[in-house]
């Protein structure tokens, strides 16, 4: 690798790792065709037996860092923290799960398709646990986006493994907003990216999603589209009821409140830095859980499914009953 290549700092997040998987993963980063990199793990709290295995297997590699939390923060935490690990003379940042397999040419190709974006990402190819593979594509039932910024604030497509970016992007992106509902840390990375410039897309796997245990449901929940008949019964209008008020309850707390937080804080952190038709994506997001205009919006939108724009999964809906019933 010459010795101009860029500096890319890996960040990855772990909690006790399964021994297997994790071995997978550390050796397909050392195996990358482009040499020139530094992983940081960010360890949130895994037992001593998990934790002992994780730098038995990156001793002696002064290419690893390992940094163990006091504290259980959860990944979206545990990712800013080790976010916050990348050196200052890294060019360009890499998510990792401690739990996939990436291809030798996953981070030349990233670099290669960046181009003049703020990030770039792949496709991805769905695996169960032993290799057994369950979709060549990660976008098998639902359309891809990276150009449509309220679409990916309001549901995400950019997975944080599949993605690389600029370094000079962490200024925007630390500290991450303070969680409301459930955040993902790379749809806020995502978005920030969005909001300051392009997202760009490899066509291609460049990296194997495991699908295990607590993970199995991750590309399921991703492709889940939101059905408001399944809350529906005719021989139990009460009941029917009953579920969607629930529903709609849950979803204002975990998903309005949620969209509307993020979209304020990329007002706030970002403000002119945006192009005018982003300002007003984003504008209206930041007040789904206080205006008016938000109803009629929202069941609009939900009429793009007819034409194919899938990518959300219907969540309009879901937010539309979410201002409608929501009891405050």
């Amino acid at each position: 690798m010459p010795s101009e290549a860029p500096l890319v700092a890996i960040c990855m997040a772990t909690f006790e790792p399964e021994p297997r998987l994790l071995e997978q993963q550390i050796d397909s980063i050392r195996e990358q065709t482009h040499g020139n990199w530094a992983c940081l793990v960010s360890d949130d709290g895994s037992s001593a037996e998990r934790l002992e295995h994780l730098r038995a297997l990156i001793a002696g590699d002064e290419r690893f860092t390992l940094a163990v939390g006091e504290e259980r923060l959860g990944f979206y935490a545990n990712f800013e923290r080790a976010l916050r690990m990348a050196p200052p003379e890294a060019s360009f940042v890499a998510l990792a799960d401690q739990d996939d397999r990436w291809y030798p040419e996953k981070l030349a190709a990233l670099l290669a398709g960046l181009g003049a974006a703020q990030l770039v990402y792949s496709d991805m190819r769905i695996v169960d646990e032993d290799g057994a593979v369950v979709s060549e594509t990660f976008w098998r039932g639902r359309r891809n986006n990276h150009t449509n910024l309220a679409s990916l604030l309001l549901a995400n497509t950019v997975t944080g493994a599949a993605s690389l970016f600029r370094r000079e992007l962490l200024d925007l992106v630390l500290p991450f907003p303070e969680p409301v509902g459930n955040p993902f840390h790379d749809q806020w990375i995502a978005a920030v990216a969005l909001a300051v410039g392009a997202i760009a897309y490899v066509d291609r796997p460049l990296y194997d999603y495991v699908q295990h245990g607590g993970a199995a449901r991750g590309h399921e929940r991703a492709m889940q589209a939101y059905d408001p008949s399944r809350l529906l019964d005719r021989r139990d209008p009460r009941g029917s009821l009953r579920r969607i008020r629930v529903h709609a309850d849950r979803s204002y707390e975990t998903n309005v409140r949620r969209i509307a937080a993020s979209a304020r804080k990329l007002e706030a952190r970002i403000g002119k830095g945006m192009a005018a038709d982003k300002a007003r994506a984003v504008g209206r997001l930041a007040n789904l859980d206080s205006s008016a205009t938000a109803a009629p919006w929202l069941a609009l939108r939900s009429l793009r499914r007819l034409s194919g724009h899938d990518e959300t999964m219907g969540i309009e809906l879901s937010l539309l009953a979410a201002i409608l019933l929501h009891r405050r």
